[in-house]
Order: structure tokens, then sequence, then C-alpha cells
């Protein structure tokens, strides 16, 4: 399995301008944000709903076609003092269209659990950030009030208009 911590530590900026924060790795545990893996520059953004194609399409508008190109971008969003964690540091899986309105709700019962963590978390990963700074990336709504909550001055946007540029939430 992926050491996510470890994994992501390679690209932690020395001061984190903007702090992302995403919901988990992915639930096959095969694949993280931090891992380079080959991407396709050619789809259509809107549609290319992967978290790296979220992030560097907002940054760079374009998405890299190579592993190599991928470790450029993830070297540029160090240098612009972006750092995206998660809110657990495990794959969790809470879209689950077997379940009632496609959602694990016993996993997303937990994600909501650790919201109130986090902010420890990040002290004890000497992660230290003004609210304000912080971007929850939303896949879904159902944790806004949670986050709201422990982080009332902290940003959230959904994926979607995040990697196309649009201030909705």
């Amino acid at each position: 399995m992926i050491d996510y911590i470890k994994e992501s530590e390679k690209f932690r900026p020395d001061k984190i301008k903007t702090l992302l924060v995403a919901e988990a790795p992915p639930p096959s545990g095969q694949k993280y944000f931090y891992v380079p893996e080959k991407m396709n520059p050619g789809r259509n953004i809107e549609n290319y709903s992967s978290l790296p194609a979220t992030v560097f399409y907002h940054y760079f508008k374009s998405i890299p076609g190579t592993k190599k190109e991928y470790l450029q971008y993830l070297d540029k969003l160090k240098e612009k003092g972006v750092f995206l964690t998660d809110i657990i540091d495990k794959p969790l899986k809470i879209r689950d269209k077997t379940q009632k309105n496609q959602i694990n709700k016993k996993n997303l019962e937990y994600l909501i659990l650790q919201i109130p963590l986090l902010r420890n978390k990040l002290k004890q990963r000497q992660i230290i950030i003004d609210d304000k700074d912080i971007v929850f990336l939303l896949a879904r709504n159902n944790y806004i009030k949670h986050i709201r909550k422990e982080f009332p001055e902290s940003k959230l946007i959904r994926w979607k208009d995040f990697r196309m540029n649009i201030q909705k939430l």
C-alpha cells in the first residue's frame, strides 16, 4: 500500500500558502495525488473528474501527458506554495453505486467524524496555516455544515467549480 504521508511530503512547500483539502485517497489504494500517473491531456476538461486533473487544470490550464510532466506539475505546485492533504489518510469509498443514493453512509459518517480532528492532524504534521488559506475541495455537499463549524473562514468549492475556476460557495 502507498505511504500517503511519505509521498506527499516529497512535494510539501517550505511555506504553504494554500492548503487544498480533499476527502481521502482513492478507495482502490493503488493511486494517489502525489504518485504520478499518465493522464490524458486531450480529454474534455469539463468531464475529467480526477483530482489531479481538477488541481492541475485550475492552476496551469493544462493536464500533464506523461509521468515526467506530472512530476513537473507537482514541483510547480510546490513552488507556488500549494499543498494537498486529505481529511483521512487512508483509502475510503464513499461513492458506492450499490448503495441507496450511491453513498456508503457508514464511510460518509466516518469522514464527518474525522473533520473535527483535522486541525489537530495538521498540527501534528506541522502544517500551520490560517483558515482563510484552506480550500476544501468538495466531492459532495453532505458535510458542508461540519466543515463550516470547524473551519468557518475556509473556502469550500466543488471539484468541477474549482477545475473550471467558478466561485460558487
